[in-house]
């Protein structure tokens, strides 16, 4: 049996071998690793992308994916609130995390089948969760005996979602939460070592069970220990898969900077072999903004940014499926969510949360074909753009919150849920310039696209359209900017948005 370490120090050996080879070698320092370009034209051009929450949380599929940390806070209020008690009252104080595993079978899981819909929703990248806080791996691993090859489903979920992702020609992402595994059941002297965050309550968890063979499971390790598995368990996944997106959560910067930079470092150097662009996201400060595309948590930002940015929201009620919460996104406010994201220069993913046995719950099946069935017409205004001169227009206000560095869920309650037909987003492709009214405003109304009055008042415009519509629409360029009129006949799918093209000199 090889030790972690063994396995980490060939890995370590064969990376710089790889290196070796590699068109462009990276090494572990900020001066070299700043040579990679944060976003390839490929994600630039993407716009819109989908993975999903699924592992032993499923099981008991009450709360949230944190269970298995509720589950042993007693004390818990607000988010997280009644899980001990759920827990006390449906399975008692003896059943503890560990015992979900073999509990969870994926019996009706389908990779083809949930790579079709996430496909026709309209997702250009498709992905997994490759592991959650809880420890618990959805590949076949060496360093982390607990995974679902090896226990629960008996599922090389990467694996299995990696080949029907890159079958069809699609960018494939992973996503990596176990930044905070060390501290998703706290230690005192973890806390010493690292800043802590807010989400750290300083709790002992005093249940979690002791015993040396779930030691690794339950984050009973040494800090030192805990870098080396977060590391190896990334090079596990790029090893087998190179993803062309590694999505990773807050809490990164728990772990060693010697740590991050290594990893990033076997990430660009294999995708350097493999003649791959590849994408890295930073949640906060983890990363330098030179390499790393900046996440913002169900978000958005007040005007254009100056480089492409991505933010990520919930297809379901939660991130993780909850029985008790059979809701799903509004497909309507997630196209106008995806117009508004895309006209500020941003990339907007989904996440689905499917039910253990591995069936995608119907109310999120509705909503991705929602999405897919107007982005199948007009996604020609989304896809391959880029931003216009101006975001766009309208009484919708979208205020940052100076204290947000990520997690911006404000942004939802400050306006994402108002967007409406007074609210107008551009996007461009060449000389085609796309107004987006994010929602139906009636038949034959007028409105003023003050852009063109504006930072776009020299533009030449040769015809307007509507997308979806074989009407002839009344315009014309004025000083309050270019007047369009909408058709007499509701386009399809266009309650959730209506799709003005402009053609301009």
């Amino acid at each position: 049996m090889r030790t972690l370490r063994s396995i980490l120090m060939t890995a370590a050996v064969f990376g710089l071998i790889q290196t070796a080879v590699a068109q462009e070698t990276y090494t572990p320092d900020w001066k070299s690793l700043k040579q990679h370009q944060p976003s390839p034209e490929w994600f630039a051009d993407a716009k819109l992308g989908v993975y999903f929450h699924w592992g032993v949380y499923n099981v008991p599929a009450n709360g949230n994916e944190w269970y298995g940390r509720w589950m042993y806070t007693p004390t818990r209020k607000g988010w997280g609130e009644g899980v001990y008690d759920y827990h006390t009252q449906t399975y008692g104080r003896d059943k503890h995390y560990h015992d979900f595993i073999p509990e969870w079978k994926a019996e009706k899981f389908d990779a083809k089948d949930w790579v079709d819909q996430f496909e026709q929703m309209g997702a250009k990248f498709i992905g997994t969760i490759a592991e959650h806080h809880d420890g618990f791996s959805l590949w076949e691993s060496e360093v982390n005996p607990f995974n679902s090859k090896d226990m629960g489903p008996g599922i090389d979920v990467v694996k299995e979602i990696a080949r029907e992702v890159k079958a069809r020609d699609l960018k494939f992402m992973t996503t990596f939460h176990h930044g905070f595994h060390m501290y998703f059941y706290p230690k005192r002297e973890n806390s010493a070592l690292r800043p802590v965050s807010k989400y750290l309550w300083m709790d002992e968890l005093e249940e979690i069970p002791q015993d040396d063979q779930y030691r690794v499971f339950y984050g009973r390790t040494t800090y030192e220990e805990e870098c080396d598995i977060w590391l190896g368990k990334l090079d596990e996944v790029i090893d087998a898969w190179c993803p062309d997106y590694i999505w990773m959560d807050f809490a990164q910067g728990y772990i060693t900077e010697e740590h991050r930079k290594q990893f990033l470092a076997n990430y660009f150097n294999k995708a350097g072999e493999l003649n791959k662009e590849v994408v890295v996201n930073t949640k906060g400060t983890f990363f330098p903004t030179d390499l790393a595309v900046v996440n913002l948590e169900r978000a958005t930002i007040e005007d254009i940014a100056p480089e492409v940015w991505v933010t990520d929201f919930q297809l379901g009620s939660s991130w993780g499926y909850n029985k008790d919460k059979r809701t799903a996104i509004n497909p309507n406010k997630a196209i106008r969510i995806l117009a508004e994201v895309v006209s500020k220069n941003g990339v907007m993913i989904l996440a689905a949360a499917p039910m253990a046995e591995g069936i995608i719950p119907e109310e999120q099946v509705v909503a991705m074909n929602g999405i897919g069935a107007w982005l199948k017409l007009y996604g020609e205004a989304i896809y391959d753009t880029r931003p216009f001169v101006e975001f766009g227009q309208g009484p919708t206000e979208l205020k940052r919150r100076p204290e947000d560095e990520w997690n911006a869920y404000g942004h939802i309650k400050a306006g994402l849920n108002n967007l409406n037909a007074q609210d107008v987003r551009y996007t461009r492709n060449g000389k085609t310039v796309y107004a987006i009214q994010l929602g139906w405003p009636g038949a034959n109304q007028e409105i003023a696209l003050k852009t063109f009055a504006g930072k776009a008042k020299d533009m030449e415009i040769k015809a307007v359209t509507v997308l979806g519509s074989k009407e002839i629409i009344e315009w014309k360029k004025t000083n309050e900017g270019l007047l369009v009129t909408s058709p007499s006949q509701k386009p399809a799918e266009a309650d959730a948005a209506l799709v003005y093209k402009i053609e301009t000199q």
